[in-house]
């Protein structure tokens, strides 16, 4: 960590004017006296807002969104998070670093307003604290503010400094806790702060997140002007998501860290016996239903598309394919409808950087001019695009209907799917009888896919309008799949975004979380619960009863009734609902499953015209992925253990 702690200045960044919606539109401004800061309400206002500026930027392409097996780039275009899945991370080049900050030429986790102005701010999360410390030591000192306001803005910051902590702790594990600021005359050695114990690190979130709900954060935003602001349930949910980590494999009695500790001894991971092992997820499991309880008790609720403003072109295909497609709306709507009813917490800064993930997903049509997006540079993986369920809601080699072996082989696309595919045309059989979150995520060859605010044919194969121009394009496919999920399908190709904000976390989520802790903690002893929750999820998308479909199963009938067996199809469930949104790299580390990571990453032949050359399974060797044991948790930069001798580094580095 840099000796940041020392300084006395703070960022003063005005808040924009541009809506009321877009209460985190910040730019920077001058630095200032801290006292100056605080002399009236208007100041501390933007001071407060100054806390909120260091939250990522979850939708870019060049972000953390990169940093898994679900999507690929151009191979020209190797992003710092893809450079994580290739195992070049080092203590010497920390890339997607939340301890050292980001610094690659594409801005990313940059504030986006700041990127636009051409000021890269590329600060560590430990700046994010500092200014918080700042700003709760000094708000007392405001003199035109009430007492209930005054609070409020303090649990806000709170609020704000646990979820950086959280953050810091979900890649590195043991972190220093900054719980004050360091006074400027102190000596040197006063910086040098070691790491703490995993249970200390949480159980200090956990205590912020909970001084925040009990000391002013109102139950829930409702005000249009504050939408993003965090408020209690947003707390109570990133708390439990705090115990939901500290309960799982990768920090909870992991014995790849048994040995890791301090120079004065301090253990860093502690050993629990079993029992200790199991309550951390008790504690979890009572912490989400406590979080859900409240989210519910607030108005939250799964998203349900409202059936009665159907698009003009689709108004035949709901009447016509009701078993597929208004549970296509209640997914993709759920990710880009503007503070539905299943957003509990959204990053309200609206992105307009050019890197915005809706630039690189779009459809358009290879002829088109680039003034307006970058067309496909980030595609999905064939392997994610197999993570999802057949119609039956089975696993594709669970399915005894469906033909698992002979699934890339081409098929003739029959009547009944003109909602989603072109009849007639040829693509793969694992195209067809697939459930409505593929279809409403993935757009493949011969699909048809709603964008552009109407339905759009999809060519993918070379030379094709959506295709590759020449086997030296660097602007379409590498993959032969195409992003719907994140596409808002108002979104045009000229450059007309139709933004939303990022969901941080959703109640479709905490229904996952919790059905995953209450799994953990009491095994099959309250399986109803855990299905009941599972369920929700799956019904809202159109997908079979856990029971009903592995009462089919043909490798694993009836593998629910076992907690092994519910554990592995939780763990998929949450695959496929959170895919693309950015939890998959967070969730296959905190499993110890990394070896995921590892399996070859394949897409179509896009190089190829003919049917027959295009559905031919091809691996993308120059996008080897390399997970080895040390890349559960992330390198401490090298400089710093060399500012902070009390630092230790993670193993394998």
């Amino acid at each position: 960590m840099k000796k940041i702690c020392k300084y006395t200045l703070v960022a003063l960044l005005a808040v924009a004017s541009s809506g009321c919606a877009d209460y985190l539109d910040v730019v920077p401004d001058k630095t200032q006296e801290i006292s100056l800061l605080f002399d009236r309400r208007e100041s501390a206002y933007r001071a407060l807002a100054t806390c909120y500026t260091y939250m990522p930027q979850y939708d870019l392409t060049y972000g953390l969104l990169g940093s898994s097996d679900e999507m690929i780039m151009t191979y020209d275009r190797v992003t710092h998070g893809k450079q994580v899945m290739m195992g070049m991370l080092t203590a010497d080049y920390p890339v997607m670093s939340y301890w050292s900050g980001s610094s690659d030429g594409w801005g990313a986790l940059v504030n986006t307003t700041a990127y636009n102005a051409g000021v890269y701010d590329t600060s560590p999360l430990w700046d994010a604290i500092r200014v918080c410390n700042t700003f709760m030591e000094n708000i007392a000192h405001v003199p035109d503010m009430t007492d209930t306001e005054r609070s409020r803005w303090i649990a806000e910051v709170k609020a704000l400094k646990a979820y950086y902590h959280f953050l810091l702790f979900a890649q590195y594990g043991p972190i220093p806790l900054i719980r004050n600021s360091v006074s400027i005359d102190v000596t040197d050695a006063a910086l040098y702060v070691p790491r703490e114990p995993v249970d200390v690190v949480v159980d200090y979130i956990v205590q912020l997140f909970d001084e925040a709900i009990d000391g002013g954060l109102p139950a829930r935003v409702v005000s249009a002007a504050e939408l993003g602001r965090v408020d209690g349930t947003a707390a109570a949910a990133l708390k439990a998501k705090t115990l939901l980590y500290a309960a799982s494999p990768l920090f909870n009695n992991n014995p790849m860290y048994g040995s890791m500790q301090n120079a004065d001894g301090t253990k860093l991971f502690p050993m629990v016996d079993e029992a200790g092992a199991t309550q951390k997820w008790v504690r979890a499991a009572d912490a989400l239903k406590a979080a859900i309880d409240m989210a519910q008790a607030n108005g939250v609720s799964l998203y349900r598309y409202d059936a009665s403003v159907i698009p003009d072109y689709d108004t035949n295909n709901f009447v016509n394919h009701p078993d597929r497609l208004p549970y296509m709306y209640n997914y993709q709507y759920m990710m880009v409808d503007r503070w539905n009813s299943e957003v509990i917490w959204g990053e309200s800064r609206l992105n307009t950087d050019w890197h915005e993930v809706q630039r690189s997903i779009n459809y358009k049509d290879r002829n088109e001019s680039s003034t307006g997006d970058a067309w496909q540079w980030f595609n999905p993986t064939m392997n994610s695009t197999e993570f999802f369920y057949t119609k039956n809601g089975l696993p594709m080699d669970e399915d005894p209907t469906f033909d698992y072996e002979g699934r890339y082989t081409t098929t003739t696309i029959p009547v009944g799917y003109e909602d989603v595919a072109q009849e007639g045309e040829l693509t793969a059989k694992m195209h067809l009888d697939r459930e409505p979150r593929f279809y409403a995520s993935i757009g493949f060859d011969r699909s048809r896919v709603r964008g552009y605010g109407r339905l759009y044919d999809l060519k993918i194969r070379f030379g094709e309008s959506n295709g590759r121009a020449s086997t030296a394009d660097v602007d379409n496919s590498l993959s032969g799949y195409f992003l719907r999920k994140l596409m808002h399908p108002d979104t045009r190709g000229d450059g007309t975004i139709v933004r939303y904000p990022w969901p941080i976390v959703r109640l479709g989520e905490l229904y996952l979380s919790y059905a995953e802790a209450l799994n953990e903690a009491y095994g099959t002893a309250r399986q109803d619960e855990v299905l009941r929750y599972v369920n929700d999820v799956r019904e809202r998308s159109g997908v079979p009863t856990v029971q009903t479909a592995w009462a089919n199963a043909s490798v694993h009938p009836n593998w629910y009734q076992s907690q092994e067996g519910m554990r592995e199809i939780i763990h998929q469930e949450r695959t496929i609902e959170l895919a693309f949104e950015g939890y998959r790299n967070d969730d296959v580390r905190r499993w110890l499953k990394g070896s995921e990571f590892n399996e070859q990453i394949f897409g179509w032949n896009v190089n190829a015209s003919d049917p027959a050359g295009f559905y031919t399974p091809t691996e993308m060797v120059q996008l080897l992925h390399v997970f080895s044991s040390r890349n559960y948790l992330w390198p401490i930069p090298s400089n710093e253990l060399v500012n902070n001798m009390n630092l230790i580094q993670n193993p394998g580095y």
